[in-house]
């Protein structure tokens, strides 16, 4: 599936006279398999062209596409749905439920799809497999490293079958070297199963990695990059 961005405004209106553009004219397409960077200083409209990829806000102007479903005539809870069938997410400080264990933290958003209790069993083993924590599910958070925590958040995401990963800063609280095990491990997932990232990242180590670099300044794209 390709997400497609087309011609799209997202504007913040702080008064009647002053217009605050997260995003202006932005036209991006997104294949099947991409691995992709937004890239720009906080504040440039990085977080906000990922919450309009997702779904989470829709566009003032322009629109936004998922193959040919035109997500911004979705309601909300049309969107909601669209999101848990289709897309995971990853989160610099993890977002993992302390009072569940690491299995029961990737179980909960397939629970909400509606699996049976077979699937989501085979599911969470094979997720912790991927991501290399196949004996710590009966973990809970605090009993697991940074990186541990951020492999369960990756285990999450991937667990849903989604066509599409965004994740948001993933390798910012890493130390170096397990910010690149982690890079390996997105580079593996998107090799093996052609899953789709897109990241929001500061991190030259990523940036380096990925397929394209989109470079963002004030709401808008101000250069594209293709690495080799």
């Amino acid at each position: 599936m390709q997400f497609e961005l087309n011609n799209v405004d997202k504007v913040y209106q702080s008064s009647e006279e002053i217009k605050v553009y997260g995003a202006k004219n932005i036209s991006l397409k997104i294949p099947e398999g991409e691995f992709m960077a937004l890239v720009g200083p906080s504040g440039s409209g990085k977080t906000t062209v990922l919450n309009l990829i997702a779904g989470l806000i829709i566009p003032t102007a322009g629109s936004l596409k998922h193959g040919d479903q035109d997500i911004t005539s979705m309601s909300l809870e049309e969107r909601t749905k669209h999101r848990l069938d289709y897309m995971g997410f990853i989160f610099q400080d993890y977002q993992l439920l302390p009072i569940l264990k690491a299995s029961e933290n990737i179980e909960f958003p397939l629970q909400l799809k509606g699996l049976s209790a077979s699937e989501i069993k085979d599911r969470v083993e094979w997720a912790l497999k991927q991501v290399g924590l196949e004996k710590m599910g009966h973990r809970y958070p605090k009993q697991l490293s940074g990186g541990q925590q951020q492999r369960v958040s990756i285990a999450r995401a991937i667990a849903g079958k989604p066509q599409l990963i965004l994740a948001d800063e993933p390798t910012a609280n890493l130390d170096s070297k397990t910010a690149q095990e982690i890079i390996e491990l997105f580079k593996k997932l998107n090799q093996e199963f052609k899953l789709t990232f897109v990241f929001s990242t500061h991190d030259q180590r990523l940036i380096d990695q990925v397929r394209t670099v989109l470079y963002i300044k004030d709401g808008q794209i101000t250069e594209v990059k293709n690495n080799a």
